[in-house]
Parts: structure tokens; C-alpha cells; sequence
């Protein structure tokens, strides 16, 4: 009588086989984990037993995706091979992220993944596709095809298939949720973990590790707790000052109209060995002769817009947040305290202006959590209005002056410029009799000079528009104050390398300018700052006070005594923002300085 299930005999060589195959295709991926990522060197290691467990460590979470991709479609080759190309694709654009911000990939980078639209149309400027590469895509197309049509494997039918899928999906939901005893067997990759310096970091635990680790220690949580002490100590050091400075009150006169204009990617090309002083920035510079203008110290290079801007738009520090780096992205909140918020308590009608697609950096979300009224986004603008890449510097400027109204309330208008974003290595549709003109060191070779060439064609774009701008300001009947400055560096790696800076530091190191203009008053001032003194001085030019936390800014920007370089200081510093983001700054400072009625006067 025959049976329906083969016999032990015929089955447990099947069994072997494919079970080696298994291994052998395990082994493969371990084995590129080893070869990628940048922190794990089995050649040179000194300690060969601790770095084989952090390779371990590191390719788990891609075995895991394996034994799942095996239990959905029981094919050796064609699960090895898929997740071959996510490994490739993660370890390539953590490369490129390192090459262009010095900042490895971060568990919100992988959240564009979620609504890839807007962020491919971005990073897909990034890419140079050759006829070369073409054919290296059809070739990974053609081969994941044509392994879709492999034999299943026979030893994973039945219970095994549901037994692998299962331990697949415990192990990837307890290591996403930093479930026991995932935390202590990550315990010496965590203990590298250095928020403040995330490079070093992965580095030591490794890419995937590091993921790992970022989105236990900060990932979709909140604002760390403030240190109370640290608070109180900054506060007493300043009390004279931070008494007067929470004593005024908001001025009874007409409040201005207030725009402030986000430059993407500007910066001071002269701060460069062997660029021509002058020739670049002189609308800025003409500007800044009436206007309050200087450095600024921003907290991101390269890129990571979205780190400077809440900076300026709450007045916390990005430190203030215990390594978060990506706020709208991170951060579990539907209210910031903030800029747009003590505006519209007096009165203001507020819109965000920015030509990119409105989901890109949660900004959908995030700014109505900031109190603005409208968000006018990419699709506001017409498709014709590009320079090279994106939506021109002209067409931001024509969107901003049509949202002033001569009557009605006061407004604030946020903008966002996008037509100097990177890449810089190429640009289409340029002037080409532009670019000749362009005044360009001799020692740039000839892999570096089109960087420089297209964005000094671009900044002369930004600056003239910035000068526009402030010229129509002026003609204005009622009175505006008008915030400029630049997000961070560009990212012109292969420039800084050749040039240099003239002060002899890094780029990271190099500040970008800024300037308030205040069209009723044309006195020059040079103060150099940081990006989240802004909104401070800003409300204090407009004679806004809330009697909290933007006096107090104001008040430590313009402090003598005030260094935030400075432990102490920056630590008091972080404290009072965290309390501010918490909603629990102004008790403190009515204990902290007797303020009593006279804060709740101010507001």
C-alpha cells in the first residue's frame, strides 16, 4: 500500500542538503554584514571574540528578515537575494550620508520609506544614472524575476514554514521594541552609544546595531526631563539681568508685520582660501549696514534643514533633546510651545511658505502643531518656476510678498527657500555664460570647480532675491521686520578639501550669516549668534514679550556674562528649554526670581 508521505530514508537527504544550503546562505549574508559595515573589521580587530559578537549583533536583524522572507516564499536563493539588496541599499546610502553630512543613517531616515513620494523626488537629484548603472538595475530586476520561479524548499512546508515566520516576527517586534533580553545582549554596543556624536558612535556598535540602540535611547519618544538644579543655577547667575529683561511689556503702538526667510544652503563663500572677498553677498552686505547682522552658530552641516529651523521656531536647542536630530520626525507631540504661538497670542495670522511637498520632514503635521495657520507647500507654486533643480528663489519671494496685506491684523510669514539645495555636482538648465564668469580659485582642480561654480551661481541667486525682498519691505506702508539667515554649510565636500577655510577650521565648525532688518530703522549692528537666540531677539525688535522663555533668550543673547560654550551655561540652557518644551519654565522663574505679578504683567 503506498503512502502519501515519502519515507524517512528518501526525505533526510533533501533534508541535509537544503539544510547546508540554509547555512551556506546565512553564512553569505553574516559575511557582508562583516565586509560593509564600517565598525566591524574581523582583519584587524584586537579583540577578535568582542568584535565577532558585534558582527553578530549586527547581522541578526538581517537574519531575521531572511528566515522571514523564507517562510513567505520558501526560496532559498530568491530570499538570500532580496535581502542581499537591502543590505547593499542600506550600507550604500548610509555611505552617502556620511560622505555628504558626516552623520550616519538614523532610524527617522528609514521613515521616508513610509511615503516615498516627496523624498525620492529630492534624493533621486542625488543620483547619477549612467548607462552602466541602467544596466546593473535591469540586471537585479531580470534576476529577482527569474528567481521567483525557484523550487520552494521541501523542508520548510508544513509547521516549519509557520514555526520559521513566527520566530521571524518574535524576533524583529521584540528587537523594534527593545523587548528583554534584547537590551542587555545589546548592552556593550549601547555603552558606545554617544548621541552627541553619532559618527563616533556607529563606529562602535556598529550600522545596524546603532539603529537599533538610537531608537530605544530616543526614537518616537518625548523631550528628556530637565534638570532642575542646572535651570536654577543659570538663573540665579543672570538674575539681575533676566529681572529686567521679564519686566517689560508688549508695546501698545501697531505690532509689525514680521517675515523670516530660511536661506537653504547659505553661507559666506569668502570665508574660503583663495575666493575673491567681496564678489559675493553684496545684497546681504549692503543690508547688514542697517541692519543687526553677524555669525550664527547652527546646530546641523551639509543638511538637516530641519534642525536649525526648530531651533528658530521654538528657541531650544537641538541639544536640549538628548540626540534627537530629526524633531517632526521624532518627537511624540501634538503641540510645540513656540514662535508662532506667542505671535498669535498678540494678534497674528501666521503661514509657513516652503516649496517642497508639505510631507517632507512630517512638516504637514508639524506645523499646525506650531500654531501656524497655513502651510502653503510645493504644490502652490507653478512647475515653471525651477532654476536647475528646484522652485527659484524668485518664485519664494513673489509667495511672501503676496501673502503681506496692507490692513487687517499683523502677520508672520515662515519661509523655506529650495532653489540652492544640493547636489552641487551638476545642475541643469544654468546660464553657461553665468557660470564662465564666475570668479573661481586656481587651485580647484577640475572635479571640484563645478561644485563651487553652481552654487556661487545659485547664492548670487539668493542674495539677490534677499536684497529684493528687503527693497519692497522698505516701500511698505506698515513697518516689517525681516529675519535672514542660512540653514547650514552646503554640502561642497570635495571644495573643502581642496580650500580650506581661512579661520583653519573644519566646515562643521564654520558659522553662516544672519541679519535683522527692521524696515522703521536702519542703525547697523554686528551681534554674532546662535540659531536659537533668534526668535528672542527677533520678538524683543518687535517689542513682543511673553515675560518667559523668549525674554529670557533675548536677555542671554545679549548677555556678556552668558557663554554657551560654557558647561554650566549650556547645561542650564538645556534644562530651561526642556522645561519650556514641557510647559513647566514659568513657575520656575516666578520661584527662581520673585517674579510674581510682574512676568504675568509682561504677557
Amino acid at each position: 500500500m503506498s503512502t502519501p508521505f515519502p519515507s524517512i530514508a528518501r526525505w533526510r537527504p533533501a533534508v541535509e542538503r537544503e539544510g547546508i544550503a540554509l547555512g551556506g546562505c546565512a553564512l553569505l549574508l553574516v559575511l557582508l554584514v562583516a565586509h560593509l559595515d564600517p565598525g566591524i573589521d574581523l582583519a584587524r580587530a584586537a579583540a577578535p571574540l568582542p568584535t565577532v559578537r558585534l558582527l553578530l549583533l549586527n547581522a541578526l536583524p538581517a537574519l531575521a528578515a531572511f528566515a522571514l522572507l523564507l517562510a513567505l516564499s520558501r526560496r532559498l536563493l530568491l530570499s538570500t537575494w532580496l535581502t542581499l539588496l537591502a543590505l547593499v541599499a542600506l550600507y550604500g546610502a548610509n555611505a552617502a550620508k556620511l560622505g555628504a553630512l558626516q552623520l550616519p543613517l538614523l532610524p527617522a531616515d528609514l521613515r521616508f520609506l513610509a511615503e516615498p513620494g516627496p523624498a525620492a523626488r529630492l534624493f533621486v537629484q542625488y543620483l547619477h544614472v549612467d548607462a552602466w548603472h541602467a544596466l546593473l538595475g535591469a540586471v537585479a530586476v531580470a534576476t529577482t524575476l527569474a528567481l521567483c520561479r525557484e523550487r520552494r524548499l521541501s523542508v520548510l512546508a508544513g509547521w516549519r514554514r509557520a514555526a520559521t515566520g513566527g520566530a521571524a516576527i518574535a524576533i524583529g517586534a521584540s528587537l523594534m521594541a527593545g523587548a528583554a533580553p534584547w537590551r542587555s545582549v545589546y548592552g556593550d554596543a549601547a555603552h558606545g552609544f554617544q548621541p552627541w556624536a553619532l559618527d563616533r558612535s556607529a563606529a562602535s556598535t556598529g550600522l545596524i546595531g546603532g539603529l537599533l540602540v538610537y531608537h530605544w535611547e530616543i526614537g518616537g519618544g518625548d523631550v528628556p526631563p530637565a534638570d532642575r538644579a542646572a535651570a536654577t543655577a543659570l538663573l540665579a547667575a543672570h538674575a539681575p539681568e533676566l529681572r529686567a529683561g521679564l519686566a517689560h511689556a508688549t508695546s501698545t503702538e501697531a505690532l509689525p508685520d514680521i517675515v523670516v526667510v530660511q536661506s537653504e544652503s547659505l553661507f559666506d563663500p569668502a570665508r574660503l582660501r583663495n575666493v575673491l572677498s567681496g564678489r559675493f553677498l553684496r545684497g546681504y552686505n549692503a543690508l547688514a549696514r542697517r541692519a543687526t547682522a553677524g555669525d550664527l552658530g547652527v546646530p546641523t552641516f551639509g543638511g538637516g534643514t530641519i534642525r536649525t529651523e526648530f531651533e528658530v521656531l521654538t528657541g531650544a536647542p537641538l541639544a536640549s533633546l538628548g540626540g534627537v536630530q530629526y524633531p517632526w520626525l521624532e518627537l511624540d507631540r501634538d503641540t510645540y510651545p513656540g514662535l508662532a504661538r506667542v505671535l498669535d497670542a498678540h494678534g497674528y495670522r501666521s503661514v509657513a511658505v516652503h516649496p517642497n511637498a508639505a510631507a517632507f520632514w512630517n512638516r504637514a503635521q508639524a506645523y499646525p502643531a506650531l500654531g501656524f495657520d497655513r502651510f502653503v507647500d510645493a504644490a502652490s507654486f507653478p512647475a515653471d518656476r525651477v532654476v536647475g533643480l528646484f522652485t527659484s528663489d524668485a518664485a519664494l519671494t513673489d509667495r511672501v510678498l503676496d501673502e503681506l496685506a496692507d490692513d487687517g491684523p499683523p502677520q508672520f510669514v515662515f519661509a523655506i527657500s529650495m532653489e540652492n539645495h544640493g547636489p552641487f555636482d551638476w545642475r541643469p538648465g544654468l546660464d553657461p555664460q553665468r557660470l564662465a564668469a564666475l570668479p573661481l580659485p586656481e587651485p580647484l582642480d577640475a572635479g571640484a570647480r563645478p561644485w563651487l561654480a553652481h552654487y556661487l551661481y545659485l547664492l548670487d541667486d539668493a542674495d539677490h532675491e534677499l536684497a529684493r525682498l528687503a527693497d519692497a519691505l522698505a516701500q511698505r506702508k506698515r513697518r516689517t521686520l525681516l529675519l535672514f539667515y542660512g540653514d547650514h554649510l552646503p554640502d561642497l565636500g570635495p571644495t573643502y578639501a581642496e580650500l580650506g577655510f581661512d579661520d583653519g577650521r573644519e566646515a562643521k565648525q564654520q558659522p553662516v550669516p544672519w541679519l535683522l532688518y527692521d524696515s522703521a530703522d536702519a542703525h547697523a549692528r554686528r551681534l554674532d549668534a546662535r540659531a536659537w537666540m533668534l526668535p528672542g531677539l527677533l520678538l524683543q525688535a518687535a517689542d513682543i514679550h511673553d515675560g518667559a522663555w523668549f525674554d529670557v533668550l533675548a536677555t542671554l543673547a545679549r548677555s556678556q556674562d552668558f557663554d554657551p560654550d560654557d558647561p554650566d551655561d549650556a547645561a542650564g540652557l538645556d534644562a530651561l528649554a526642556r522645561l519650556q518644551l514641557h510647559g513647566e519654565l514659568e513657575p520656575l522663574l516666578d520661584d527662581a526670581l520673585d517674579l510674581g505679578l510682574v512676568a504675568a504683567a509682561g504677557r
